[in-house]
């Protein structure tokens, strides 16, 4: 499931509201033009804007609160990031942390054309964008990172020298979370013996890359071009963004999109190409357990699962630990 698969979640930040005049002196602050009409953005969890100017191509005003201290930053670095890669992506322009032009922290980027891929999935050449996401992907994977982990404004915040480190620090504090939030005792102990069963999986690893950890339908724009082929147009919301092993980052991708858009996965595969692993399936297989424990604990952090429900990911994390003793 992803974590900004809708227009309106549970978790999004509180509303902000836009005062044009405000923003007409931060962008001339920046350089930026006058602005001329300001419109909500759908979907993620933070307050996106598009800002029409009275010269020039739209921005994108996006405001964060206080729930995420670090967001702008750890944005504005992961683009920076992939500055030199040939993807079409959002940018940033402008930044600010103060609260001193704005009554909130925002970043200001390019506006992408297009719409959500998510809003293509009923039409009969989807599988071409899925493919050309596999592709976008793998692009994202060639980018080398220092260590891993989550980024900070400066670089990876904590960098563990081997994923096998990493993935360990990932797995301690999801079953502390998993255990915290009413998994279930006899669950987790089944789902820690395959973790520790798996050890020389994890161990296996080409390397930190960057990593979108969020990378979806909801989080790609297509258009249809002049010969009406669909092509993708835009990569958005680098909130996740960390640095960790490439085939943990394509299994959440196939995770989140096969929830979102049931099928996409083996087109996504495709374009994605040779796993650099020595028994992929396997990688996948392990990654995707700790996708679906996160995954199960944040929802139940943020409220969407409700104490007591049998929710799918904790049938599906049951299936996992049978497959296991079968």
């Amino acid at each position: 499931m992803s974590e900004a698969a809708a227009t309106q979640r549970p978790y999004k930040a509180a509303p902000v509201s836009v005062d044009l005049l405000k923003l007409a002196g931060v962008l001339k602050d920046f350089g930026l033009g006058t602005p001329l009409a300001v419109a909500e953005l759908p979907g993620g969890g933070a307050w996106s804007f598009r800002v029409d100017r009275i010269k020039g191509p739209p921005l994108v005003l996006k405001a964060f609160d206080d729930a995420h201290p670090h967001a702008t930053g750890k944005e504005t670095y992961a683009s920076r990031l992939l500055r030199d890669l040939d993807v079409p992506m959002t940018r940033f322009v402008a930044s600010d942390e103060s609260r001193t032009r704005l009554p909130f922290r925002y970043t200001i980027a390019n506006y992408l054309p297009g719409r959500q891929v998510m809003t293509f999935k009923d039409e009969p050449d989807v599988a071409d964008l899925y493919r050309q996401m596999g592709a976008m992907l793998r692009k994202l994977h060639t980018v080398r990172v220092d260590g891993y982990g989550s980024f900070g404004a400066d670089g990876v915040v904590n960098p563990a020298a081997t994923n096998a480190e990493f993935v360990d620090r990932f797995f301690l504090h999801g079953f502390d979370r998993f255990r915290h939030y009413g998994g279930g005792e006899a669950l987790a102990q089944q789902l820690e013996a395959i973790v520790a069963d798996h050890a020389d999986i994890v161990a296996h690893s080409r390397g930190a890359v960057f990593a979108h950890d969020d990378f979806q339908p909801n989080n790609v724009l297509a258009e249809r071009d002049a010969r009406g082929r669909l092509q993708l147009t835009g990569l958005l919301d680098f909130g996740n963004a960390k640095a960790s092993d490439p085939v943990c980052d394509l299994a959440k991708a196939l995770f989140c999109s096969e929830h979102d858009a049931p099928g996409s996965g083996p087109a996504i595969r495709e374009g994605y190409g040779l796993i650099d692993h020595p028994d992929p399936d396997a990688a996948l297989w392990i990654y995707l357990l700790l996708h679906r424990l996160t995954m199960w604990w944040w929802l139940r952090h943020v409220g969407v699962i409700r104490e007591g429900e049998r929710h799918d990911l904790i049938v599906d994390l049951e299936a996992m630990a049978a497959q296991k003793r079968a």
